[in-house]
C-alpha cells in the first residue's frame, strides 16, 4: 500500500503521515466507542465508499492503530479495535481536536443536511470520564435530539454504546445536540443550560458530580 508523506523528521509530519488521510481520524473515533464489525464503520461514516474504507483500515492496521479480533459464536464475527498505541492517539488528538473544533468551527445549531450520532460528541465526555480515575461503577444513559447512547464505567475504563441503557442508569441525560456542542466548547454554562430546559439532568449526586466533571470548561 502506497501512501503520501511529508517526508519530514519531525513528531507532526510523521503523524499526519499516520492519520492525516480523509476519514482516519473519523473511524479512531468510531472505535472509541468500543470494538466494530467492518459493517458498523461503514453504517457510521456514510459516504465513505467500501473500497475507501478497506484501505483506511488496512493502514491503521499495518500502523498498529487498529487490530482485528474474531470474536467466538454465537457472535461469531469480525471486529475491529484500538491498540494501546490507538488509545494514545485518541488522548493525545481525537479528544483535544473535538473540543477545539466544537469551539472555534462547529456551526452554534445543527444544520439540517449534518448527519448525527449521540456517540460523536460522547466520546469527549467517555475519555474525561475514564481519565478521572474513579474506582466505582456507574452508567450515564444519554438522549441527545431524541437519538439515545449511553456510556458504562466500569474503575478506570468506559464503554460507549449507541442505545438506551439495559438497566436503570446512575444518570440521565436529555438535551438537543447545539447544547451539548455549547457545553463542550464553553459557550454555555451548565447553569444557564438547567435554567433555560436546554439540558435535564437527574441521578445520583456521585454520578452527577463525576459527569459534571468531565465537561470540558465547566466547574463542578
Amino acid at each position: 500500500m502506497t501512501r503520501r508523506s511529508y517526508q519530514q523528521f519531525c513528531g507532526l509530519a510523521s503523524a499526519l503521515d499516520a492519520v492525516g488521510e480523509r476519514w482516519t481520524l473519523l473511524i479512531v473515533r468510531d472505535l472509541m466507542g468500543g470494538p466494530k464489525r467492518y459493517t458498523d464503520l461503514a453504517a457510521s461514516l456514510h459516504g465513505i465508499g467500501t473500497s475507501l474504507l478497506a484501505e483506511r483500515v488496512k493502514q491503521l492496521e499495518l500502523d498498529k492503530i487498529i487490530a482485528r479480533r474474531d470474536l467466538p459464536p454465537p457472535a461469531a464475527s469480525t471486529v475491529y479495535e484500538l491498540t494501546d498505541i490507538g488509545w494514545e492517539l485518541a488522548d493525545a488528538l481525537i479528544v483535544p481536536l473535538a473540543v477545539w473544533g466544537a469551539r472555534h468551527q462547529l456551526n452554534p445549531k445543527r444544520q439540517e443536511e449534518q448527519r448525527f450520532r449521540p456517540e460523536w460528541s460522547l466520546t469527549v465526555f467517555a475519555r474525561r470520564l475514564a481519565a478521572q480515575g474513579r474506582a466505582d461503577t456507574a452508567v450515564y444513559d444519554f438522549t441527545i435530539d431524541g437519538e439515545r447512547a449511553h456510556i458504562t464505567q466500569v474503575g478506570p475504563s468506559t464503554a460507549l454504546v449507541a442505545g438506551p441503557a439495559p438497566a436503570p442508569a446512575d444518570a440521565t441525560i436529555v438535551a438537543d445536540s447545539a447544547s451539548v456542542a455549547a457545553l463542550i466548547a464553553g459557550r454555555l454554562n451548565l447553569t444557564e443550560a438547567f435554567a433555560s430546559g436546554a439540558v435535564n439532568l437527574t441521578g445520583t449526586e456521585t454520578a452527577l458530580q463525576a459527569l459534571v466533571a468531565a465537561i470540558p470548561n465547566q466547574t463542578p
